[in-house]
């Protein structure tokens, strides 16, 4: 018979079990709490796994000191008989009962009194509860085996809901996880659609082998900077450069050199450039720049300039036997100009045509501001 503190102590014990949702915890609990409450110097909580193996996930004894190669430490004979029969068994003195006595396991591990309780909850075996003294016998009696026994049955159910809670949370973080991948891949993919549209938008802009707008492009915002000049009455200034006898350079040194020099010069414009210049390339070896808010004076100051460091960045190649030359022509709006932005390039393009005739490698600049 349970006394009324043995079944106190057992419910405050099993309230505490209710409310552990955590499995290991929890295991570690309930077999701390048993080793106590019944005087027992060494237990074991096993679980079966979905093939019946023996999971031994608490082993220690009085002191929680865990004990090592649990499965050569238990009875198996005692094990697999309450495991088989789901009855609990109480041994007093194992040694000297004589349905055990004989065990090997018994022998050798020199058992006395010993525990063990089957863990059933809706009929399901989850494993055992198994709990020895080696020490003394007749410490384990039958009002040992009732209070171990409600024991078993109450943390039976708690490690159940603690498993079906622990799997329900695997479940939950497996399914966090494989979403949060889901999102990363979808981001990845988003962003890499970005930097597509972003790539196919600058190829639509710009020269596939210089880099810079290409004239399409670069007309458009030819246009929309003209008609700011034109409102805020603003110098615009206009330039056409190419290489002297770019032709004979293809048939010399063949298209690939011809090519290279051509990227050379796209460089050598981007690092002597303004930033609200506009760079394009017009056609074949002839590049156009745009120059806001510049009069004629500034525009052949930099067309000079320009003019020196290409034939130099060139000259730094090595790739040619003798020097290069360049030769460009401007045209600079007035400020109170009226007149359309084909004119202006083509007036550029006559400057620069009159720079050729005139022996090439020069400036020559057109217009009134």
């Amino acid at each position: 018979m349970l006394t009324k503190d043995t079944l106190e102590k057992l419910l405050d014990i099993s309230r505490q079990m209710a409310e552990t949702r955590a499995l290991d915890p929890l295991l570690k609990f309930a077999t701390c709490e048993v080793l106590e409450f019944v005087g027992a110097e060494n237990g074991y909580l096993i679980l079966l796994d979905q093939d019946g193996n023996l999971d031994f996930r608490v082993r220690q004894n009085i002191t929680g000191s865990e004990i090592d190669e649990p499965d050569k430490q238990i009875s198996r004979t005692i094990f697999d008989r309450v495991i088989s029969n789901g009855e609990s068994i109480v041994l007093a003195d194992a040694a000297e009962d004589e349905a055990y006595r004989d065990s090997v396991s018994i022998l050798d591990l020199q058992l006395r009194s010993v525990m063990c309780v089957p863990l059933i909850s809706r009929g399901e075996k989850l494993g055992a509860l198994y709990v020895e003294n080696r020490s003394s016998g007749g410490v384990f009696e039958d009002d040992e085996l009732r209070a171990l026994k409600y024991f078993a049955a109450h943390a039976a159910v708690a490690i159940e809901n603690a498993m079906l809670n622990e799997d329900l949370e695997d479940r939950v973080a497996l399914r966090t996880s494989e979403l949060r991948q889901t999102v990363d891949e979808l981001e990845h993919e988003i962003e890499a659609r970005k930097r597509a549209e972003a790539e196919l938008q600058r190829l639509a802009v710009t020269d596939p082998l210089t880099g810079t707008y290409n004239r399409r492009y670069f007309f458009e915002v030819a246009a929309k900077e003209l008609a700011r000049a034109q409102r805020y009455e603003l110098n615009l200034t206009v330039a056409m450069i190419d290489l002297d006898h770019f032709k004979d350079i293809n048939d010399e040194y063949g298209h690939a050199v011809g090519d290279q020099a051509l990227v050379t010069m796209a460089d050598c414009f981007c690092e002597n450039l303004r930033q609200t210049d506009v760079l394009g390339r017009y056609g074949g070896d002839e590049f156009i720049i745009l120059l806001p808010e510049t009069n004629r004076k500034k525009a052949r100051k930099m067309a000079e300039r320009l003019r020196k460091r290409l034939i130099k960045a060139l000259k730094k190649t090595n790739l040619f036997s003798k020097p290069l030359t360049i030769s460009a022509g401007v045209y600079a709006r007035s400020t109170d100009q009226e007149i359309g932005f084909d004119e202006i390039v083509e007036r550029a393009d006559q400057a620069l045509y009159q720079a050729k005739q005139g022996g090439r490698n020069r400036v020559i600049v057109w217009g009134m501001s």
